[in-house]
């Protein structure tokens, strides 16, 4: 098979035997969780009309070439087009150049507005954040997507783009990138999702302190630079294997300046469900009378 062949698979296909299944389909096509990074709900499109997909986590997308790159982290074409033969167990027969990938807007009739929806503001309420902090620093995104109309918690970054929440969505309406909240501090606090920066508003840690929400591990990179200019980092990010990777990446670039704040919730995956173990949901039951 040559390489214009391979460009045809079927997404769909190549996740397959990739060991991906579809979670969810919608009008446009199927939902997966991201064959690339380790995430709690799937925001990884296919489009299989035009074999083309988009991660709503991350903010990348394109064709299969594409995915074979983020997959592998191969900048070389050939070498992409010889991991997807050899998924595939097929051979390659001689280069190819592809089409430029052109993402097509998703969101259509964006409107931001005061965060004021009472099931968004119970979502937050839900995880620990109360009302006054929710709206300081979150906006309310009203959105059409695939054809239909939702609401979102949105948390702005530094390219306008904002992360989105609610209760069945988790996502970013494109540009990605980091959030930087300078206030003149010498000290910056590190965060990898604003769920996480909203719970420390909570808890009293930020207490004036700049702050850097990440909005991704995959933003790293972007922080590095304005994190450079601050004499103490704390760093309170994620107990897991992506979480613990950004710390020593900071601490190889930073250096001392760096501190893992994480010994504050070792029991925990994040500082937001460290929070919410302080302040668990109150169910109320009806007593049956015998």
């Amino acid at each position: 098979m040559n390489i214009d062949a391979i460009r045809q698979i079927p997404l769909v296909d190549f996740l397959n035997h990739l060991g991906y299944q579809p979670t969810g389909r919608d009008s446009k096509g199927l939902w997966f969780y991201s064959p690339y990074r380790n995430e709690r709900k799937p925001s990884f499109h296919v489009n299989p009309r035009k074999n083309l997909w988009f991660d709503f986590g991350s903010g990348a997308g394109g064709d299969i070439f594409n995915l074979a790159g983020e997959l592998t982290g191969e900048t070389d074409f050939i070498r992409r087009a010889e991991f997807i033969a050899q998924k595939m167990q097929l051979p390659v027969e001689k280069p190819y150049k592809p089409m430029p990938f052109k993402e097509e807007p998703t969101f259509e009739n964006v409107a931001i507005s005061r965060l004021e929806a009472p099931a968004l503001l119970k979502y937050l309420d839900d995880r620990g954040i109360p009302r006054d902090i929710a709206q300081r620093y979150c906006v309310q995104c009203d959105y059409e997507l695939h054809g239909k109309r939702y609401y979102a918690i949105g948390f702005e970054n530094n390219a306008h783009g904002y992360e989105l929440r609610n209760s069945f969505f988790k996502g970013s309406y494109p540009p990605k990138h980091i959030t930087h909240i300078a206030n003149g501090n010498a000290r910056c606090n590190v965060f990898e999702g604003f769920i996480d920066f909203l719970s420390a508003e909570r808890l009293g840690y930020n207490d004036g302190t700049d702050t850097i929400v990440l909005n991704s591990v995959s933003n790293l990179n972007k922080a590095i630079a304005p994190l450079r200019e601050y004499s103490l980092v704390s760093c309170y990010l994620d107990n897991d294997n992506a979480g613990r990777a950004a710390l020593v990446k900071l601490q190889q670039e930073l250096g001392d300046k760096v501190m893992d704040k994480s010994a504050l919730y070792p029991n925990h995956k994040d500082l937001n469900d460290y929070l919410m173990s302080l302040y668990p949901k109150q169910t109320t039951k009806s007593k049956l009378k015998l």
